[in-house]
């Protein structure tokens, strides 16, 4: 039956194009208000597919994406992709203030450990590894020719920085339809914000070097200024948020999901406008609402109730965004950096929680939760053009193609992972919140 209903839908919406006076029908409201419930509905009776065949969700919503996305059947045009992407700053700012809420620094004590060696040995030691690997491909990597062995380092361990990014989307995401819980959940969160924070400020130092050795004039105290304004003053913001949103959670005893939803996406368009990170405003308002005040429970409940739809989309519109012509291109050098990622994450994560005394199933399982990758990854991708117009494109296209195969295969490795652990289904039998509005999902 919902395979049916998924043929309806694709008729339909054939039908609402071909029937359309303008032929680039998308671009206006109209279009995208179209491309917005044919995603919800599809992508929506995907994952639940998806999830009947013992795979996640996500994957379900990513797949539908990529299948009725202008890179393949076209259903959703570029216009309505473009316009949908308002979906993707929302998204991001709920998952983001999921995460904070969720870091509970008490009962995440005794994991800090952990979560400090995973961020120096598995995070900084699969950038070396990437970057090695980047460096020894640069025969497949035409925008490395022509440039000297110190410019072809610096740019490597750039590309390194760029594709050891992690995902809290998919993480969080995959939580909340397992309804998971316990000292492994717990590790890979922590750990893959805490990556984060720190890919963002090597991203910035180390394209800076690059900027000059590639001749290019790059002001140190420019670029010091900036990074100082986006983090500090991300988190400084965050803190102000948390404020807000918890002087409404106290007075106001209604529903506040609308509210949270506002608030998100206050967050997402404001903090773009005023080059701050809407990812560290949210993480940090949501870290202050639960370790400083007793409104956690009650944010996270709020979030469940109101983001499952904007989280549908927002992993629909990504699958649509991948590129697939770009991916056969570079396939073999991606696949590459792909693998010695992945290999990367689940040695060194092995070493790392090892050094730490972490339990048994720690160490086996917490690399498959750091393989996820996603919104990050495609930031800094966008970041590199910027930044080297010369060469940016074509290592954008290298990091697409990467993020592209992680994006099918990762969330597949860590929901494996979770079940083996016997971690899925915990947060329900603690009774406690599912981690986000997926988990709504669950019921149906």
């Amino acid at each position: 039956m919902r395979i049916l209903l998924i043929l309806i839908l694709a008729g339909l919406m054939e039908a609402a194009r071909s029937f359309a006076p303008d032929p680039s029908m998308g671009s206006g409201a109209a279009g995208t208000a179209l491309a917005c419930g044919y995603l919800l509905l599809s992508a929506f009776f995907a994952g639940s597919i998806f999830k009947s065949l013992g795979m996640p969700r996500l994957t379900g919503y990513l797949v539908t994406g990529i299948v009725v996305g202008p890179k393949v059947l076209g259903l959703v045009s570029e216009p309505m992709v473009s316009n949908l992407q308002i979906f993707t700053g929302v998204a991001i700012a709920l998952i983001a203030l999921t995460a904070g809420v969720e870091l509970d620094l008490r009962s995440m004590k005794p994991l800090f450990r952990s979560i400090g060696w995973l961020s120096l040995i598995a995070v900084c030691g699969t950038i070396c590894l990437i970057t090695t690997a980047a460096f020894l491909s640069k025969p497949l990597l035409p925008f490395m020719h022509g440039l000297t062995s110190l410019q072809e380092w610096a740019m490597a361990l750039v590309l390194g920085i760029t594709m050891v990014a992690q995902s809290p989307a998919v993480v969080v995401a995959l939580h909340s339809e397992m309804e998971s819980d316990g000292p492994l959940t717990r590790t890979v969160l922590g750990v893959v914000v805490m990556s984060d924070l720190l890919v963002i400020v090597l991203f910035a130092v180390v394209s800076s070097i690059a900027k000059v050795l590639l001749g290019s004039h790059a002001d140190a105290l420019q670029t010091a200024g900036a990074l100082s304004w986006e983090i500090l003053g991300s988190i400084v913001i965050g803190g102000l948020v948390g404020i807000v949103i918890a002087v409404y959670l106290k007075y106001v005893k209604g529903s506040a999901a609308l509210f949270v939803v506002a608030a998100a996406f206050l967050v997402a368009e404001v903090g773009q406008r005023i080059d701050l990170d809407p990812l560290l405003i949210a993480l940090a308002a949501g870290m202050l609402i639960r370790n400083g005040t007793s409104h956690g429970a009650r944010l996270q409940a709020e979030i469940e109730e109101s983001s499952l739809p904007v989280y549908v989309v927002f992993f629909a519109v990504t699958g649509a965004t991948v590129h697939i012509r770009e991916l056969l291109i570079v396939g073999i050098p991606a696949l590459i950096l792909v693998a010695v990622r992945a290999a990367g994450f689940l040695t060194l994560g092995w070493v790392a929680t090892t050094v730490a005394e972490a339990e048994e199933h720690i160490r086996k399982y917490v690399g498959f939760g750091l393989v996820p990758q996603a919104g990050l990854a495609l930031a800094l991708a966008l970041l590199f053009v910027k930044t080297f117009p010369r060469i940016g494109a074509e290592a954008e296209t290298l990091v697409l193609g990467a993020v592209a195969i992680n994006e099918m295969v990762a969330p597949i490795l860590y929901r494996f992972a979770l079940l083996r652990t016997s971690e899925a289904g915990k947060a329900r039998q603690h009774g406690a919140a599912p981690s986000t509005a997926s988990a709504a999902t669950a019921a149906h």
